[in-house]
């Protein structure tokens, strides 16, 4: 394993967990993106992530009321390496500090036109819940949310064959892209 490699699969881990009665997986790609440049290492990770786990549901986690840049960048960067079929396997979860912030959440969508375009985007699927995640009804009900989102999916997992067909529009798109400049001497 070469050193990019083992830094790559350092930045997704896998925890298993168990919430309510299911196990549930959590992979974390936060950092993924600034990894782009090594496409072949990304690529030979994410294949093997989705050969080893069924992902019902791709998660982006932001606190309540923001959106920012690193936020944009996350999301368009999950579009871009995924292609646009993730769209309908992406939910939401805002997190918050206080009580009071969660009550206030519909409020504070519908003042943010930047947050109601990107919950239309992503189908209006969110969740709020505490920032230390540790609120049992709050899991429960993410997991209901991710139980109907995998039924409106029709049962279907994101797996690596659409990751195939995604990856290959991506290299395509970019091959197309460095060919069409010109050098100038």
């Amino acid at each position: 394993m070469n050193l990019k490699t083992f830094y790559l699969e350092k930045m997704s881990l896998v925890l298993k967990l168990e919430i309510g009665e299911r196990q549930v997986s959590v992979i974390n790609m936060t950092g993924l993106h600034e990894a782009e440049l090594y496409l072949d290492c990304v690529d030979h990770l994410i294949n093997r992530l989705l050969n080893e786990n069924e992902i019902h549901a791709f998660i982006f986690v932001m606190g309540l009321g923001q959106l920012t840049d690193a936020d944009k960048m996350g999301l368009e960067w999950l579009q871009r390496m995924f292609g646009d079929k993730v769209l309908q396997f992406v939910m939401i979860l805002f997190t918050y500090e206080r009580e009071e912030e969660c009550d206030t959440v519909l409020d504070d969508l519908k003042k943010n036109p930047d947050l109601d375009l990107l919950l239309k985007k992503y189908g209006g699927r969110y969740q709020t819940c505490n920032k230390m995640m540790n609120n049992r009804s709050e899991m429960r009900d993410l997991i209901k949310k991710i139980e109907h989102l995998f039924s409106e999916n029709k049962q279907q997992c994101y797996a690596a064959d659409i990751y195939s067909t995604a990856m290959r529009q991506y290299i395509f798109q970019k091959n197309k892209g460095e060919s069409g400049k010109k050098s100038v001497y």
